[in-house]
């Protein structure tokens, strides 16, 4: 059995005219896997594509990819450390059939949408006995173009059951606000502010958590690493700010080179 099942889309992200594998699901897989953590990660893309090839080559990380024509994809732009996104394609949303049996029961599951595939009833559904989000992907919808601008999904307005929650304070110009709403709902509930450390909010507590020194080179996918390790900590029994002070250092890690950098 899994001890970590991680939920979301793989992306295919097109960069400067390449390329290459992307999604917070794909990020906190592929770290957990490369961290000891036994993972089971499920999906919704093309089964033979090229791109799937690092997730299905990781030792110790099982692939469960439910057949679709479409990968879902983001064209993605930085201009002085700006991200812009636009969404070009959509697979399917997860549905709760789509995970095998034997891994619903997982001790922690960490939930990473890019575009709104994991709802609340997939949540709801679920036996885990931790379950953990990355927030972004319910923060966000596409507009004029495909480019991706905030907006709040009903799994926001209200939120769902959850043990631990991930944004940045990128994700949405509310974020503060939106975090609260999760901690005043039971979640202890990360922050992140890239090289300025994270926040968090254990109910009533707040906590600000330094960032671990790094010489950054690419920060594609710090956060996803940040929340998947800060899950598997709490889901570990850690106190958050240990929890953390992991999270902080794997992230640190990560932007020292693209993909999982020096994980």
């Amino acid at each position: 059995m899994a001890h970590l099942l991680v939920l979301g889309h793989v992306t295919c992200d097109e960069i400067s005219g390449t390329t290459r594998l992307g999604g917070a699901a794909s990020y906190a897989a592929l770290a957990a896997a490369r961290l000891g953590v036994d993972t089971a990660l499920v999906t919704v893309a093309p089964p033979d594509d090229p791109l799937l090839a690092p997730l299905r080559a990781e030792p110790r990380l099982v692939l469960h990819c439910v057949p679709s024509e479409v990968m879902t994809t983001f064209a993605l732009t930085y201009d002085a450390g700006h991200r812009r996104l636009w969404l070009r394609r959509t697979a399917r949303p997860l549905r709760l059939d789509d995970i095998p049996v034997r891994w619903r029961d997982a001790a922690i599951t960490y939930v990473g949408p890019v575009a709104g595939e994991c709802d609340r009833v997939l949540l709801a559904a679920l036996d885990a006995r931790f379950v953990a989000a990355g927030l972004q992907g319910w923060l966000r919808r596409d507009g004029v173009g495909g480019e991706i601008g905030p907006a709040l999904a009903p799994e926001v307005i209200t939120p769902p059951r959850l043990d631990a929650a991930v944004l940045s304070e990128l994700d949405h110009p509310d974020a503060a606000a939106l975090a609260a709403r999760f901690a005043a709902a039971g979640a202890r509930v990360a922050i992140t502010r890239g090289a300025r450390g994270a926040t968090i909010l254990d109910g009533d507590a707040r906590l600000d958590v330094p960032a671990a020194p790094a010489v950054e080179v690419d920060p594609t996918g710090a956060g996803d690493v940040f929340g998947v390790v800060f899950a598997l900590e709490l889901g570990r029994g850690a106190p958050p700010k240990d929890a953390a002070v992991a999270a902080a250092a794997a992230a640190a890690r990560v932007v020292e080179g693209p993909g999982l950098g020096r994980l």
